[in-house]
């Protein structure tokens, strides 16, 4: 398949793998993802936009953040936009994600994305089919290019949904995700749309009001550097729009569940690899229109 290109990394008995869709679905599609695991694993996934997930083989269980009240989702799962982590643990399986974009909820999905914000749904017909059909059918694919093929195809044939959001939508996007956003107040005169209706475009597609997307990705922005730069003290690292490092670690805990120490005193081995060879598809497929640190859909920036 010309239009699959992806980056693997396998360590011990877990493999990741992630693709980039079809280049029509690009704006809407951040990724495909496979998480394949051998034997028991567990991690805490971070605040995130909304996923499709299909648990083609193996138990996957998902918790709150404290690790309590683990549940086992529908094996096609619609993941609302969330501004908690989750904890996820399985004892071996193969699950398949979809990213979406804020225009690609708006698109595919439609409805306030703020109803779905930090639930998990069983996936009905969204994307035409139900979501146990195309389970059915992802599990009898032979590999990961027959079922990124299948997806690719039910996306492109799922009539859209027209939405005067959806290009406010993507300019909001790419103004979070650029670091330069200040405020609420910068982000409305950056895109160009008064208050009211910025609050409208954010709930709608993003979930969360403006002010709280801000907040979430300064979080993610130090969470990130902090992953990259282990070997350095928090303070030092901490974006400059925190008022001191005990502003970071209430709003950490408040994200995460738990203390900055707590959570890097345990292994997360899984969700960096996941994070590395996801910006790692977003750079490659994006390259030929624009540099990397512009790209769309990316947490990490």
């Amino acid at each position: 398949m010309a239009n699959v290109q992806t980056i693997s990394a396998q360590r011990d008995a877990v493999d990741i793998r992630v693709y980039a869709p079809a280049e029509s679905l690009r704006p809407l599609v951040s990724s495909y993802y496979f998480l394949e695991s051998m034997g028991p694993l567990a991690d805490f996934a971070p605040p995130e936009q909304a996923n499709i997930r299909f648990a083609i083989e193996g138990v996957w269980r998902l918790g709150s953040n404290d690790g309590k009240a683990a549940i086992k989702p529908s094996n096609a799962s619609l993941f609302g936009p969330s501004d908690r982590a989750r904890r996820f643990a399985t004892d071996g399986g193969l699950l398949m994600g979809v990213g979406l974009t804020a225009t690609g909820w708006l698109t595919f999905i439609g409805g306030h994305a703020s109803d779905f914000a930090n639930l998990i749904l069983p996936l009905g017909r969204q994307l035409g089919p139900s979501g146990l059909e195309i389970l059915g059918r992802l599990a009898g694919a032979s590999d990961d290019s027959e079922r990124v093929a299948i997806l690719d195809a039910i996306l492109r044939d799922r009539p859209t949904r027209q939405n005067a959001y959806c290009a406010i939508a993507a300019q909001v996007q790419d103004a979070i995700q650029s670091g330069k956003i200040e405020d609420v107040a910068d982000l409305a005169e950056t895109v160009g749309v008064e208050h009211r209706r910025l609050l409208r475009v954010c709930t709608s597609a993003f979930g969360f009001p403006p002010v709280r997307l801000l907040r979430r990705q300064r979080f993610l922005r130090t969470l990130n550097l902090m992953r990259d730069r282990r070997d350095q003290p928090i303070g030092k690292l901490i974006d400059s729009s925190y008022y001191d490092q005990a502003h970071f670690n209430r709003e950490f805990k408040a994200y995460m569940g738990m203390t900055p120490r707590a959570y890097f005193g345990m292994p997360h081995d899984i969700v960096d690899r996941v994070m590395q060879a996801n910006d790692g598809v977003s750079d490659r497929w994006r390259g030929d229109r624009r540099e990397p640190s512009q790209a769309m859909g990316r947490e990490r920036n």
